[in-house]
Formats: C-alpha cells, sequence, structure tokens
C-alpha cells in the first residue's frame, strides 16, 4: 500500500532553522535532499514537530548521520566533516602526537582510523618531522600485533596518517572501568604486546613510548601496539642530539629520563614491566606528587613486588617483572625475543575468548567528544552554506512497509506507532471501501462457522449422555413331545 502527501508550497513544511540545518548538510556533503524528504514523510506520520532537533534524530536514527555529525551540525558546523577520500563518522581518542578519528571511504566504504596532526602543529617542524617519523615507522612494520598503516596524506594543509581501525578498547581503560586483570589475562596481553614489540626492534625500531594507553584491546582478544610517535627508528640520532625527555613518566625507563637517544630495546622491556605491574594492581610501579618526584622513584627506589598488590599472582610472574624493571638495562631480558619465550612459558595456552575478549568494548561507548573541536577544522559558520531554496511542495509517496522499517531503525522517541491524517483521494476511497467488504464477508463465515461447530458439539454430548432405553422381554411357550411346556425368553 502506497501513502502519498503533497504538501503546500504556500505553507513549507519546515521551518527557517531546518531549512538552514539541510542546507549545511548538503553543504557538508553528508545526507541528499532525498534523505531528508524521507525522513520528513516519516516525523509527520508520527505528527511530530518539525524541528532541528527532530530532524537530525530522524537522519541518525535512519543511519544517514552519525551521533557526532549530527550534534556539529545542530551548533552550526557546515564543512570539516571530510579530509581527503575520507568522511569523518565520529572521534576516537585523542593523543600527543594527534587526535583520531573514525573514517569511511566514500566509494569503498572501508572504515579506517585517521590520525590527523593538529592545526597548532602545522607550523611546528619538528613535530611535523615527528610524524612523518611515524608514518615511515608504521609503513616498516606488519604483524598482527601491531596496528597497520595504510597510508599518509594530506587535505587542506592537515597531514594525516590512515591506519588499521581497532574496534575495541584500550588496556588503561579496561582496567580503569573492569579493575585489574586476573595474572592469566596479564600475561596474555603482555605477550601478544611483547611479540609486536619483537617484530618492531627486529627492524630496528624502538617504541619509546608503551604504556597500557598505547596497547589496544580489540573485541576478538587480540592486543595491538600503537602510537609509534616517539618511535625511533634505525637508532639513529634523528632529533639532532637534543635531549630532552620523551615518554611518559609512569612507565619511563631511569636511562630513558635521563637521554632518550641513546636507549634501546631494553627501555621498551622495562616499560612493559611497569605495564604489567598497572595490568595486576590498577596502579602504576611508582607515584609521586609531581612528575619530577615520580621519575626519581624510577631512579632510585626499590622495584616494588606485584604480589604486594596481588597476593594471587605466582611468584614466577612477579620475579620476572622485577627483572623487566630492573634500574640497569644489562640485569634485564636481553631482548623481546628473549622476554617472549618467558612469557610464553609462563602463560601456557591461554585462552584469548574466555580471558581478555571479556574486557573489550567499543571506543565510541568510551570516548566523550566533547574535548574534540567542532570538526576537523574547528569550523562553525552557519552562513557558509550557498541559500539554495529547498522545495517541499511534494514530498515522496512512502511505501508502508519501507516506512515501518525505517522507524525501526530509528531511537526510542522516533517508535511511537504510525498515524497518518492526510485526506484520502478517491482511489484511496474506493479501496477502502472494498476493503472493509472483504472485511465484513469474513466476519460473517466465520460467525457461521462458529455456530455449526457449537451445534455439532452440543449434539454429540446430548447422544453420550443420554440413557438407553428400557425395552420389554418378549416371552414364548412351546409345549414339547412329552407333554412339557418349554419357556423362551427374547432379550
Amino acid at each position: 500500500m502506497t501513502m502519498q502527501t503533497n504538501a503546500s508550497p504556500t505553507s513549507p513544511v519546515l521551518d527557517e532553522e531546518s531549512r538552514a540545518l539541510v542546507r549545511r548538510s548538503l553543504a557538508a556533503g553528508l545526507v541528499v535532499i532525498d534523505d531528508v524528504k524521507k525522513v520528513v514523510v516519516s516525523l509527520m506520520a508520527e505528527e511530530r514537530q518539525l524541528n532541528p532537533e527532530n530532524l537530525v534524530d530522524g537522519l541518525v536514527g535512519a543511519g544517514v548521520l552519525t551521533p557526532w555529525q549530527g550534534k556539529k551540525l545542530l551548533v552550526g558546523a557546515c564543512k570539516g566533516f571530510y579530509l581527503g577520500n575520507y568522511k569523518l563518522l565520529r572521534p576516537l581518542g585523542r593523543g600527543g602526537m594527534g587526535v583520531v578519528f573514525l573514517g569511511e571511504h566514500h566509494v569503498m566504504k572501508r572504515r579506517m582510523a585517521l590520525k590527523i596532526l593538529p592545526p597548532e602543529a602545522n607550523q611546528d617542524k619538528r613535530r611535523i618531522d615527528r610524524f612523518k617519523a611515524e608514518a615511515e615507522a608504521c609503513a616498516q612494520l606488519d604483524h598482527e600485533n601491531i596496528v597497520r598503516a595504510y597510508d599518509f596524506g594530506e587535505s587542506f594543509g592537515k597531514l594525516y596518517i590512515v591506519m588499521e581501525y581497532i574496534d575495541g578498547i584500550d588496556l588503561g581503560l579496561a582496567v580503569a572501568r573492569d579493575g585489574a586483570m586476573s595474572p592469566q589475562e596479564g600475561i596474555d596481553a603482555l605477550t601478544q604486546a611483547c611479540a609486536g614489540l619483537a617484530h618492531a626492534h627486529e627492524r630496528g625500531i624502538v617504541h619509546r613510548d608503551i604504556k597500557p594507553s598505547n596497547l589496544l584491546l580489540r573485541s576478538d582478544g587480540v592486543v595491538k601496539v600503537s602510537d609509534l610517535g616517539l618511535a625511533r627508528i634505525g637508532f639513529s640520532n634523528s632529533e639532532g642530539g637534543s635531549k630532552r625527555m620523551l615518554g611518559t613518566a609512569d612507565y619511563l625507563a631511569p636511562e630513558q629520563a635521563i637521554d632518550s637517544q641513546t636507549v634501546d630495546s631494553r627501555a621498551d622491556i622495562y616499560a612493559l614491566g611497569c605495564t604489567l605491574y598497572f595490568l595486576l594492581t590498577g596502579s602504576p610501579p611508582y607515584r609521586g606528587e609531581t612528575i619530577t618526584k615520580t621519575l626519581a622513584k624510577h631512579q632510585t627506589a626499590p622495584v616494588p613486588d606485584i604480589r604486594e598488590k596481588c597476593p594471587q599472582c605466582p611468584s614466577a610472574i612477579a620475579d620476572l617483572a622485577r627483572r623487566m624493571m630492573a634500574k640497569r638495562p644489562s640485569d634485564r631480558p636481553r631482548s623481546a625475543v628473549e622476554l617472549l619465550a618467558e612469557l610464553k612459558r609462563l602463560g601456557g595456552q591461554a585462552d584469548r575468548q574466555s580471558s581478555l575478549a571479556n574486557h573489550s568494548a567499543h571506543v565510541d561507548t568510551i570516548v566523550d567528544d566533547s574535548g574534540f573541536g567542532m570538526t576537523v577544522d574547528g569550523s562553525v559558520n552557519s552562513d557558509a552554506a550557498s541559500p539554495v531554496e529547498i522545495d517541499f511542495s511534494n514530498l515522496p509517496p512512502i511505501e508502508l512497509g519501507n516506512l515501518h522499517q525505517m522507524t525501526l531503525d530509528l531511537p526510542s522517541p522516533l517508535m511511537p506507532t504510525v498515524s497518518w491524517q492526510a485526506q484520502p483521494t478517491a482511489t484511496n476511497s474506493k479501496k477502502t471501501t472494498q476493503s472493509s467488504n472483504q472485511t465484513l464477508m469474513l466476519g460473517v463465515g466465520l460467525t457461521l462457522a462458529v455456530a455449526a461447530l457449537l451445534a455439532v458439539g452440543i449434539m454429540m454430548y446430548s447422544a453420550l449422555t443420554q440413557p438407553l432405553p428400557q425395552t420389554q422381554p418378549k416371552i414364548k411357550s412351546h409345549e414339547g413331545k412329552d407333554g412339557k411346556t418349554i419357556i423362551f425368553v427374547d432379550q
């Protein structure tokens, strides 16, 4: 059945604010006018007010916009939703080297993570060089436990890296949400991270910023090393002899705090030991009132025993963590390959699906995008869209089945039963009359069938319960040859 509506040209369906929002959406390249008209028809069918908020709700519910896109359109953004060949869907996170967005290729529809150098860094040559070095480091690595990079590009003066999208959560957030991991889970996570680092170290790449937030846990339990923004490639002095401290204080090896340029793979092993401590206890091994005091504890404080905060931790795991966090690099495992062998012996055959997979979650359920810019270029300009006239005088016909299917996908405010108030046409009236006659005939037929069934039931009940008739026996007599009388009784 097709429902059709015609809006009067003299009484526009949308108010001016809603029309401005539609113009911004069209200018941003996020919608086409047919999508807008379908949502308008759906809102009219549900007798909802046609305002910008409800229009965005409808477009989000119909899958045309993402909630982040809708929020930005409502506050006036009309550009900055595209970067190169990718449409930006939502922010995924923020790091020291830039912001990360989920993007979708406009032709292939493949989703990728886009790491974008922030606008304030575009004039900083040191940060630009480091960003390009990260892309170079990622390009050299291809391992299951490292986030893969596929492309590097520049669009409208913005540098970005196209990376593998990990549908999951970082280990820092996982522990903050679920609490400390079990020893088996911690060893499994560290084993996978160490496998990725061994692959990088064999290619001369030191990460220099290993920490829980840079280890991503995919929904199937796979751990991926991410954020090579501080990686040093080929053990070369790539920063002009600078002795700036690079890394995160809670997980920084003592020698890295003194000179970040001379560290080798054992600095990553130290950071892995601190990460294991965090995973099993819920806190870093050293915590000072200031960054300086925290760094001083890494230099001089005794290595803490994991078992003080995690009594169920086996002594073999606690001893390995203590060796990984040794003050002198020579006292630690010599390489990630050697460490990986020890971790595999301790972990045995860990079951990812039953352990680490239980901690996984979609990133967008965790990330708060309130701190992100309006769009990738931070633009808010409601007047930037050209004042194109939008004709709503003839809305498209909507198939009842399609309309019902669309409203099923909309959020809860758009779920009520559809009621249509449009005046029926002559054709619709004829169809309605025919439908009413058919319904009446069907009702009469059903009534007669029920009555006949009741009559048969009554007759059967009467036959079964009625008593048998009482009959008198027939008696006959007959005189035998010996003169005696014989009596016959016929029942």
